[in-house]
């Protein structure tokens, strides 16, 4: 059993496809909205802390003022070394939390994709397993901004059109650009949202074909569960040590 601290940037309507995996664990699930004026709670208490994605940029300070305490408490995560996944804008921010830029992408990414993983990311203990052995694994691309490699970061992962997919910083923080944690439904909501604008990717698919029912979404939730299951396997830090972070 774990506890689990999840960060979401709007009102949750449906259920990432690793709630069944939490559950069949036993696991304790958290959320905290920094949008709602949530305040943080202790990164110390969790064992996992996940930053999922959002439809803002994580450099609109102007409309969205509340980033700036949720870069605070990611700087407090990594400062107590605790497990943590940023997912998409998740790893956006904390990029820039580690000084890197982010910014507008030339190429956007929408739809279906395989991420490749380089060398450093076959070894990675979470990330590692995916792909079965092989050197790619599939994952669904939504993004418009795209970060630099921090320093002191480790590369793991590239794609076709982007080759900044995935980042390790010490032994505690995870990041990918892409997403693993959406189901079927929650797509097929999505693009049918009268707001939907698709990401002019010239490498994408249509809307239609992304959110089209079909094995894709297993294969997505298994590789979830891996990864998930990867970075638990580290279990609680009994040893915590405050690296060198430089917050913007």
């Amino acid at each position: 059993m774990a506890r689990i601290l999840r960060i979401q940037h709007w009102d949750p309507k449906f259920e990432y496809n690793s709630a069944a995996f939490f559950a069949r664990r036993g696991d304790e699930v958290d959320d905290v909205l920094f949008f709602a004026g949530q305040e943080p709670p202790d990164p110390r208490d969790y064992d996992l802390v996940i930053v999922y994605g959002g439809l803002m940029s994580a450099y609109d300070d102007s409309s969205c003022p509340w980033l700036a305490r949720e870069l605070r408490f990611l700087e407090d995560c990594a400062k107590a070394r605790t497990q943590t996944l940023g997912i998409c804008l998740g790893s956006q921010l904390i990029a820039r939390m580690l000084g890197a830029r982010v910014y507008k992408s030339d190429h956007p990414e929408f739809g279906f994709k395989r991420i490749r993983l380089l060398d450093a990311g076959r070894s990675d203990p979470a990330l590692g397993a995916l792909g079965k052995g092989e050197r790619s694994f599939l994952a669904l691309e939504w993004h418009d901004d795209a970060w630099d490699l921090p320093s002191d970061a480790t590369l793991l992962a590239s794609d076709s059109a982007w080759p900044n997919q995935a980042f390790r910083y010490g032994d505690a923080i995870l990041a990918i650009q892409f997403h693993l944690e959406f189901t079927q439904s929650h797509i097929a909501a999505f693009v049918a949202d009268p707001c939907f604008k698709r990401s002019a990717d010239p490498e994408g698919e249509s809307p239609a074909a992304m959110a089209a029912p079909g094995p894709r979404y297993i294969e997505l939730r298994e590789n979830m569960e891996t990864l998930l299951n990867n970075l638990l396997d580290q279990g609680p830090m009994a040893e915590r040590r405050e690296p060198a972070i430089r917050a913007q």
